[in-house]
């Protein structure tokens, strides 16, 4: 029989590697692809996922809060929660990105628990094996959640006895009463418990937004028996006359992670993804520092400084490439800063003082301008900084 003849291996070409770096430092691609590609480092924060689930299971009822900047890793925390709890077979875990689900921007009371309610009957109608009535009911609770319009809802009128406070879901949420009776009866049958993992919240900047939205939605979950993981703005922290700990119990702070003298752990993300195929060790630390600890801002990095070693003929990534490439996203973090913004920035620079009752002060906490990285510790990001002397030049 003649000898089949393979063809020979075809060569990586210097755009084949560039194409697969790029491919893995796609800030803009979901967590859950870059947990299924394993190219998450799972111990970054400790573990805290494990932490997070590992109470929602054990406490049904419970509600955590986790807290962090935008680009912090929120997200990736509560889906390798959600991967845990999946694994332990005693509860179902609902994912539910309020984003996808209604306009951020008019979030009213009520649209967090009309979006976990579909997505429980969903998860219903696809996991159990249903008789027709249940079957029938379960479509009947989603069709009625699903005519929620997600906007203000007018409460049942008054003559309750004083001594006996109506239910959450009735006071506040008359639509719900019979949707939510026949999900949670379906699921008592199966023995299953439903846990609700809420992301998006993180994306409404003021904490005073955050808790007109969603505090009588926790509620009427709590009132369920249903454990609540949750993202939220960093700015929730930091609310006067509001204690957080005597509302949740427990929220999870997510603060930057610190570089140290060779990169620390921030240096493990890079290679997990390859980073270093391309990368130098001093390209690596040039990009962990600039990123101040950001996760988001550590993948962007990589990304841009790969973009313009590409871009100038470059076979690996060089100093001058990530020079650049942190001037751009600092640059980025200037661009809409008016002069009191400006001053705040600098104030923070010079005296390492940062007085939380500014609302300055919070709002470029909120959009990452500003960090956190213990409650004593606030930075300007490191790629803003070395142009706050040149823009206060401007408005002086």
């Amino acid at each position: 029989m003649p000898e089949v003849l393979q063809p020979p291996p075809k060569a990586v070409t210097r755009r084949d590697r560039f194409r697969e770096y790029m491919k893995r430092f796609n800030p803009t691609a979901s967590a859950r692809d870059a947990i299924e590609a394993g190219l998450v480092v799972d111990g970054l924060h400790q573990s805290l996922y494990q932490k997070l689930a590992v109470r929602a299971d054990l406490e049904p009822g419970s509600q955590q809060l986790i807290v962090g900047g935008v680009g912090s890793g929120k997200t990736t925390q509560l889906l390798l929660a959600v991967d845990w709890l999946r694994r332990q077979g005693n509860t179902i875990p609902l994912y539910v990105d309020v984003a996808a689900w209604t306009d951020l921007s008019r979030l009213d009371p009520g649209a967090v628990l009309a979006a976990f309610g579909v997505r429980m009957a969903n998860e219903g109608l696809n996991r159990f094996t249903l008789t027709r009535d249940e079957h029938d009911a379960l479509l009947k609770a989603r069709d009625k959640l699903m005519e929620f319009p997600f906007e203000k809802e007018t409460p049942e009128g008054a003559g309750r006895p004083l001594y006996h406070p109506m239910p959450v879901l009735k006071r506040h949420f008359p639509w719900a009463r019979g949707p939510f009776d026949d999900l949670f009866s379906v699921f008592r049958k199966a023995s299953h418990a439903p846990v609700a993992v809420i992301d998006g919240l993180d994306r409404l900047l003021t904490a005073a937004r955050f808790w007109t939205a969603v505090e009588a939605d926790f509620a009427a979950l709590r009132e369920r028996g249903v454990s609540v993981l949750a993202a939220a703005p960093i700015t929730v922290l930091f609310e006067l006359g509001r204690s957080i700990p005597d509302q949740f119990d427990r929220v999870h702070h997510l603060p930057p992670l610190i570089a140290g003298p060779e990169g620390g752990v921030l240096r493990s993300v890079l290679e997990r993804r390859g980073g270093t195929d391309i990368l130098g060790p001093s390209e690596a630390d040039k990009i962990c520092s600039g990123s101040g600890g950001m996760l988001r801002d550590l993948i962007s990095l990589a990304r841009d400084a790969g973009e313009e070693a590409y871009v100038s003929g470059a076979e690996r990534i060089g100093q001058k490439h990530t020079e650049k490439a942190v001037r751009q996203l600092g640059t980025a973090y200037l661009r809409g800063l008016g002069p009191e913004e400006i001053r705040a920035l600098s104030q923070l620079d010079r005296t390492r003082s940062f007085d939380l009752r500014s609302d300055v002060n919070v709002q470029l906490l909120a959009t990452r301008r500003i960090l956190e990285y213990s409650a004593t510790d606030f930075r300007v990001h490191p790629a803003l900084l070395p142009l706050i002397p040149q823009a206060e030049l401007r408005i002086a």
